[in-house]
């Protein structure tokens, strides 16, 4: 199994906390997924990434059940477990 070294968010200063603050307030909850840590290490993709979630999931005249509907069968269709 592959080590990634990450900055959990109580250690992130700087743009990191800034980024990792950004995440609390887009996904609502206070947990920060293993899958978003990953990207500590690089900020600013770290933040790229979070937008491009918030975007697919939050905007767009569809219900969010629908479109967590859709999102959850293109990842098995994919294989992926998140």
């Amino acid at each position: 199994m592959a080590f990634v070294a990450v900055v959990p968010p109580s250690q992130a200063t700087g743009e990191l906390a800034d980024v990792y603050r950004y995440m609390r307030e887009v996904g609502g909850i206070g947990m920060i997924g293993n899958i978003v840590r990953l990207f500590s290490l690089r900020p600013g993709s770290m933040r790229r990434m979070i937008r491009t979630w918030e975007l697919s999931n939050w905007v767009g005249s569809e219900p969010r059940p629908v479109r967590e509907m859709i999102a959850a069968a293109v990842s098995r269709l994919n294989d992926c477990h998140y």
